[in-house]
């Protein structure tokens, strides 16, 4: 009774899953872009780089920025025994590779909301050592459309890092979409 009980609970949670990410889908497809006649605002580009910075490359992506709308948060379910736990990620994470061979001074990263909503960011640089520095922390904090926050940090004086990672999302955020873009400068 015990092992029944157990697997139509986790059919359900899996049921239930399923269902959380079809809505997610739904609600992106229902989303279209804006038109002329449209009371929405139209997605702001990034202002440019100053001449003495060079934008990073995506991590497992194309170009050096990425337009997101925040997905709803993901949910992990350990399953009993050796097999993996399952679950639905979010797409909050976003990772720039820096180049090895150049010693940059600063980082800047360019965060640029397309709709007026609440925001969590979390900025941090990823070093070969396997530490972090964090630099930037917001939670919940509002934003304006199309109004860019420009962010700049230095690395750590005696290492350079190997990533700088970007989570931009939280439960107020679902369906808010926003460009983010990352560079290093001289």
């Amino acid at each position: 009774m015990h092992d029944r009980f157990s697997m139509f609970g986790l059919l359900t949670l899996l049921l239930g899953l399923g269902v959380v990410a079809s809505a997610q889908l739904s609600l992106a497809q229902t989303k279209s872009p804006p038109t002329s006649e449209s009371t929405e605002t139209q997605d702001a580009p990034l202002p440019p780089l100053p001449a003495n910075c060079k934008p990073l490359p995506l991590v497992g992506g194309e170009g050096s920025q990425v337009t997101k709308s925040a997905s709803v948060p993901g949910v992990r379910i350990p399953l009993p025994g050796p097999a993996p736990s399952v679950g639905v990620r979010n797409n909050w994470n976003t990772d720039w590779f820096v180049p090895s061979g150049h010693a940059f001074k600063k980082y800047r990263i360019t965060f640029m909301p397309h709709n007026d909503a609440e925001y969590s960011v979390n900025m941090t640089l990823k070093y070969p050592d396997n530490t972090i520095d964090q630099f930037f922390r917001e939670r919940g904090k509002r934003f304006p459309a199309n109004q860019p926050l420009i962010i700049e940090t230095s690395p750590r004086t005696n290492l350079q890092p190997y990533q700088v990672n970007t989570n931009i999302g939280g439960l107020q955020t679902v369906g808010s979409r926003y460009t983010v873009g990352v560079a290093g400068c001289l």
